[in-house]
């Protein structure tokens, strides 16, 4: 039985057109959404695709289309909090052998780890620096340079990496949602808000305020930090 309804809102052409503050809002929503199903519900829808997004009249965004989700192991939400808890204290070994686990790479013992973690700054850095950035689809070309193009200073190193099975479509979500919020010039300190899941860093934003207190009444809770953490 497929069950469907009507929902009314702005779409994404529109929503490019608003004021700076409105796009900001939308932008969060939309981040938080994204990468704060991951560690509140182990589940995350894939495609991040702009015309998967309305923004309904009373501010709330309503997300279309769930052709494609994925759930994760717990085991490998935590090794993804390692490797990130790694990038964020510029530890280059600690984030090698993560990657390593995850599977993106083929031999970590002969890979320049600082080069590693050089080149994992610029393009995780939107959400790696501890500062408000205002995404920019100049900025999105630079990211998929630096992972793709054989002119890039790192591509000896790409080819060193791999894209292990669990991750792709991460990785999917990851980049389509990089692209969505260049598009609308989204502007915020996303270091913060990741911080919340990642260290259960107080809420950044009065959204984040909103969202705790949402999955605190339903008794949902974030994936606990490993150990390593």
């Amino acid at each position: 039985m497929l069950v469907s309804d009507y929902v009314e809102g702005r779409r994404f052409d529109e929503i490019k057109e608003l004021e700076q503050d409105e796009r900001d809002i939308f932008g969060e929503i939309v981040f938080r959404f994204c990468f704060g199903s991951i560690y509140h519900l182990q589940h995350f829808n894939a495609d991040s695709h702009p015309g998967n997004y309305l923004l309904m009249a009373d501010g709330r965004v309503a997300f279309l289309d769930f052709g494609m989700t994925k759930r994760l192991e717990k085991r490998q939400i935590e090794l993804e909090q390692r490797t990130l808890h790694a990038a964020f204290n510029d530890d280059a070994e600690e984030l090698r052998d993560g990657l390593a686990e995850l599977g993106f790479l083929r031999d970590g013992t002969t890979i320049d780890v600082e080069r590693l973690l050089e080149h994992v700054k610029i393009v995780s850095g939107w959400y790696i620096r501890d500062e408000k950035i205002e995404l920019s689809p100049r900025y999105v070309m630079k990211v998929i340079e630096v992972m793709s193009d054989p002119r890039s200073e790192f591509y000896d190193l790409v080819r060193q990496e791999s894209l292990p099975a669990d991750e792709l479509m991460g990785r999917r979500m990851e980049t389509g949602l990089l692209a969505v919020l260049a598009q609308v010039s989204a502007k915020r300190n996303w270091h913060r808000i990741m911080r919340e899941w990642l260290f259960a860093d107080p809420p950044s934003t009065k959204l984040g305020e909103e969202e705790w207190a949402y999955f605190a009444e339903r008794g949902t809770s974030q994936i606990p930090l490993s150990d390593k953490v």
